[in-house]
Order: C-alpha cells, then sequence, then structure tokens
C-alpha cells in the first residue's frame, strides 16, 4: 500500500461509521477471523480491515454476544458466536479460516476475564482450534513487556505479563505460522507519525504507539511473508509516516 492508499485508507476509517458498511461476499476471498472483535484493538482493526480498498479479505467478527455486537456496531460483519473458553464453540468459527488476528485481552482480575483465562488458556484454545482448522497465519497483539516478572502490571493485573508470556510460548509450540506484535504504549491519537518495528529488547518505557497503526501492522502481516514466525514491538517514531517499515519485517527476530 503506498502513501496515497493510506492516505485513502485512513479517511475512510474516519469517515465511515460502524453500520452502514456491509462487506461484499460476492467471490471467493481469504477469510480472516478477528478474535476480540468488539475491544478497544479489535473494533479498530474490524473497521480497517472493511474500510480496505476491494476489500480483499471475508471478515468473521468474533464475539461472545452477537446480539450485543449487533446492536452496538450493526451489521458490518458476518459476526460469529464463540467462547475461548470453551473450546467446542471454536470448531465451526474456525472452519475455512486462512488467517487469524487475536485481539482479544483480558478486562478484568476475576472470573472468566482475568489474564490466565483469557490470554493463556483462550490462546490456547485458539491455536489448537487454528491448527486443526489449517489456519494459515495465527497474528496475535500481546505486549512489549510479555513474560516479564518485574514488572507494575503484573501487580495490578493479576500477573497478566506473566500469562501473556506462557501463551507466546504455547504459540511457538503450536506449529502455526505465528506473528506476535508487541504494541508499544498504546494512545487513540490521529495516525501520521512514522511506524517502527523493533526488537522487543530495545522497547525504551514510555515509548508509544497509536491503535490504528497497531492495527495497520496486524493487517499487513497477513499478507506479508517477512512477518511469518516473528516477534517484536511497534512503536511510532517522530518522523512522518512512510512505508519503509514494511520492509523491516523480515529482519526481525523470532522470539
Amino acid at each position: 500500500m503506498n502513501l496515497a492508499r493510506r492516505a485513502i485508507l485512513s479517511c475512510l476509517v474516519a469517515a465511515v461509521p460502524f453500520g452502514v458498511q456491509a462487506q461484499d461476499t460476492s467471490a471467493k476471498k481469504p477469510v480472516v477471523l478477528l478474535a476480540g472483535s468488539t475491544g478497544k484493538n479489535g473494533s479498530v482493526i474490524l473497521k480497517m480491515l472493511l474500510a480496505l480498498p476491494g476489500q480483499p479479505y471475508q471478515v468473521r467478527a468474533m464475539t461472545r454476544d452477537s446480539a450485543a455486537a449487533v446492536s452496538k456496531y450493526g451489521s458490518i460483519a458476518d459476526w460469529y458466536e464463540a467462547d475461548v473458553l470453551k473450546p467446542e464453540t471454536l470448531t465451526k468459527v474456525m472452519a475455512g479460516v486462512d488467517y487469524v488476528i487475536d485481539a482479544k485481552a483480558a478486562t478484568g482480575v476475576f472470573g472468566d476475564n482475568r489474564p490466565e483465562a483469557v490470554d493463556l488458556e483462550g490462546t490456547k484454545n485458539m491455536a489448537a482450534a487454528a491448527k486443526a482448522a489449517g489456519v494459515k497465519k495465527y497474528v496475535i497483539i500481546t505486549s512489549s513487556v510479555s513474560g516479564q516478572k518485574d514488572h507494575f502490571l503484573n501487580k495490578i493485573g493479576r500477573n497478566v505479563l506473566i500469562y501473556k508470556g506462557l501463551a507466546e510460548e504455547a504459540l511457538f509450540a503450536s506449529g502455526l505460522t505465528y506473528v506476535i506484535v508487541g504494541p508499544a504504549g498504546m494512545t487513540d491519537d490521529p495516525t501520521g507519525k512514522e511506524i517502527k518495528l523493533i526488537p522487543r529488547k530495545d522497547y525504551v518505557a514510555g515509548q508509544r504507539i497509536t491503535r490504528a497503526d497497531t492495527a495497520a501492522v496486524c493487517i499487513e502481516a497477513l499478507s506479508n511473508p517477512g512477518a511469518d514466525n516473528k516477534a517484536f514491538t511497534v512503536i511510532n517514531g517522530e518522523g512522518a509516516a512512510t512505508e519503509a517499515w514494511k520492509q523491516t519485517f523480515v529482519s526481525l527476530p523470532t522470539k
């Protein structure tokens, strides 16, 4: 995607509200399953997927409550009801899927929304279902500091980083082609700054990345072979936006 197309996409994302754009499914297209499609990150990814010029993907938006999703966002995608903690519900949603973008995340510290359940067990269940279904690539949003034990987020988030790290290890061992996207501190700022992909060991606390730019990286990773089996941090630099970052996947580490 060149700069002109990126500008068009940004305008579409800003201008097209949820619920007014139905996707074209008249031709066979690669199927993308988006988990966490109603969350803070997932909803941005969903909107951007549906705004791609030519609508190159058929999008399945996964949710635990399809009625609530339709009520909030409208019939913009094929809503599929499934629960990452109920493996039996994942078989149908994975059937025929080519790519997965996993944008789910724990939203609490107790019950079914706690990190151990959502980030670890949910990822294990999703990966197993994806492997059984023959999914080509599994893209997941985790953290720039996944696996770190001595971190304040573990104290307030019930060991969230530890469970994210264990989830990544499960994905490494799954046999799936994976892409692990570790965003820096997330913001809802507008796009316009350069996107930089860096090894996670080079992440510095205080770096930031917009949700929209994170979404762009996840979407690009679907079709970019350089992203296969890579784990990295994504940040915004100080320079103006370019497309150069798309060529840097290949130089990134596998873990």
